[in-house]
């Protein structure tokens, strides 16, 4: 009977173990999990970054590279109003996707590069912020790490 008894705490403490794991790396979807800035994004519909140093020139890449530059260089203002999710707000200290390209970090990253393609896409087609930071949000969401 004991054993009985042991075998079923033992399978309750896994279980207990397992819930608290898949919670605490994403498998269980907890906003407090997630970076601040990225919770203060979400949370305020008029989120802006604040990055004011200038976009590198595209004149130093080649390939989609040079295209990402280009449309950061273009749009600027829209990418200050856009979370990038490479997540490098929490792993880099960026204030929103436009700090990707005022240094190289946008060339290493296709995340910020499709980002930066897309929002351009979009700001062409004549949308707002507000359907921009829709859209880029479901096409690139993922569950932080």
């Amino acid at each position: 009977m004991k054993k009985g008894i042991t075998v079923i705490v033992v399978l309750a403490i896994i279980v207990i173990a397992v819930i608290f794991f898949m919670k605490s790396k994403g498998g269980v979807e907890a906003v407090s999990n997630y970076p601040r800035t990225y919770v203060k994004y979400k949370n305020n519909p008029d989120w802006r970054g604040g990055e004011a140093n200038p976009v590198v020139s595209a004149v130093y890449f080649t390939g989609q590279v040079r295209e990402a530059y280009e449309a950061a260089a273009e749009v600027p203002d829209v990418l200050d109003h856009l979370f990038c999710y490479c997540y490098c707000a929490e792993d880099h200290g960026h204030k929103s996707l436009r700090t990707c390209f005022t240094d190289r970090h946008g060339t290493g990253c296709d995340i910020c590069m499709l980002e930066a393609i897309r929002a351009r896409e979009l700001t062409k087609k004549g949308d707002s912020i507000k359907d921009i930071r829709a859209k880029i949000d479901s096409e690139f969401y993922r569950p932080y790490k």
